[in-house]
């Protein structure tokens, strides 16, 4: 007892200690080696989050704040912290929880972040996910040993006018060992034996990466288990109104200032009761649901999910997304379209 408590105490101060050293201590911005932990260890190990370290300690799984719902096959998501230049590889384990398992310094636009426009030189903020991979062959040497394109502009940059595309996760040109933090035209950049290791991290069109202004914050597993649990109650509610083919209770979920990139409310809903009208049932089922906040506008949350839909005159299957935004206790659709 005597040696767990001992050990739990230099943990502790240990933790303490670091907490105090100047971040040019731990690795300067800008990409360059990374910092790997290969076992869950690295929860602790992950000073520079500002992690509760008591609470770790007396093992209580935690997890960032805004991550609401993650499927259990999604074992890695990406945050990138901008402003401090760290890329953060997490684990999500069987709990529920997340450990840090590699932190990597990144490059980001040269003039900094948040992504307007075309040619900005910025790197964008929000929630992301990785689309495919381009190797060596495919690239010129100034990306490195390879590139994961990220689905930038998302809905959010869509509907907030921003324009631009190609950023990518990319490795430094082969005769280059490192970069400064602002240097890139708008991608974020990590050293080229960091890049060949994503492949164990990084499943295309499904693993999520978020691109953050600051860090990430941790919290108990269960903290936002409320908000989680009100907007599964609101996608739940909004898929039977969608079975039952009634317009009225299906369309009041959708805000006023609903858009699919094509159709405002108005048009959005002429289109559903056409469509729904000519359907003698709908069946609808809903799987590997994720709900992340994002990053600027906490009070929307990315819902993607599979959906398996059946009707009497059409079948489809893929991938979906919507963006439901919270005002007190209520949910509202602010976009939906293919994930």
């Amino acid at each position: 007892m005597k040696t767990v408590v001992f050990k739990n105490l230099l943990r502790s101060s240990f933790l303490g200690f670091v907490l105090m050293l100047p971040n040019s201590l731990l690795g300067q911005a800008g990409s360059s080696s990374p910092i790997i932990f290969e076992s869950p260890q690295a929860f602790f190990a992950s000073v520079s989050d500002n992690l509760n370290s008591s609470s770790s300690i007396q093992g209580i799984p935690m997890k960032p704040q805004g991550f609401l719902k993650i499927p259990q096959d999604e074992q890695f998501v990406f945050w990138v912290a901008l402003e401090s230049g760290r890329l953060k590889v997490l684990e999500q384990l069987e709990n529920g929880g997340f450990i840090v398992r590699q932190i990597i310094p990144v490059s980001i636009g040269s003039n900094g972040y948040d992504k307007q426009i075309e040619g900005d030189k910025r790197t964008p903020i929000g929630v992301y996910h990785f689309t495919s991979f381009l190797n060596d062959d495919q690239l010129m040497d100034y990306y490195g040993l390879g590139a994961y394109p990220i689905n930038y502009p998302n809905a959010i940059d869509l509907l907030n006018g921003k324009t631009g595309s190609g950023i990518w996760l990319h490795g430094l040109p082969k005769n280059v060992s490192e970069r400064p933090l602002l240097d890139s035209d708008g991608c974020i950049v990590i050293d080229n034996n960091s890049l060949l290791q994503m492949t164990r991290y990084i499943q295309t069109g499904r693993t999520p990466v978020i691109l953050s202004q600051a860090d990430l914050q941790w919290q108990p597993v269960n903290q936002e288990d409320a908000r989680a649990e009100s907007l599964s109650q609101a996608l739940d509610a909004w898929r039977r109104d969608w079975e039952s083919k009634d317009s009225r209770r299906y369309l009041s979920w959708y805000a006023e200032d609903f858009s699919d990139l094509v159709r405002d409310l108005s048009q959005w809903s002429v289109y559903k009761r056409r469509v729904n009208a000519a359907k003698s049932f709908i069946d609808l089922e809903f799987s590997d649901i994720s709900f992340i906040s994002d990053p600027q506008q906490p009070e929307i949350v990315i819902v993607r999910y599979y959906q398996t839909y059946q009707s009497s005159n059409y079948n489809w299957r893929g991938w979906k997304q919507q963006l439901w935004r919270q005002h007190g206790s209520d949910w509202q659709i602010i976009y939906e379209g293919n994930a």
